[in-house]
């Protein structure tokens, strides 16, 4: 199964929006967001974003030895 770039831009795009919004929604001021304030929160959001890729990636893996396990002893035997 080949695996595309797609899921972790989507990852990590929406992580740094989340982080980013909630930023902004816990101070509703845009003047009180510091810049070391707003890079703490991309640095957690990247790495949140790169912890779920990850677990993703790890979670393909086991399922695609799972698949090749029950295909080799469970296949049809035509």
């Amino acid at each position: 199964m080949p695996h595309h770039s797609h899921t972790s831009i989507f990852t990590t795009v929406s992580g740094v929006v989340g982080g980013v919004g909630k930023a902004v929604t816990a101070k509703p001021l845009l003047m009180a967001i510091t810049l070391p304030g707003l890079t703490t929160v991309v640095l957690y959001a990247a790495a949140s974003a790169a912890a779920g890729y990850v677990v993703k990636k790890a979670l393909d893996n086991i399922s695609a030895k799972l698949n090749k396990y029950f295909k080799e002893n469970f296949g049809d035997d035509e």
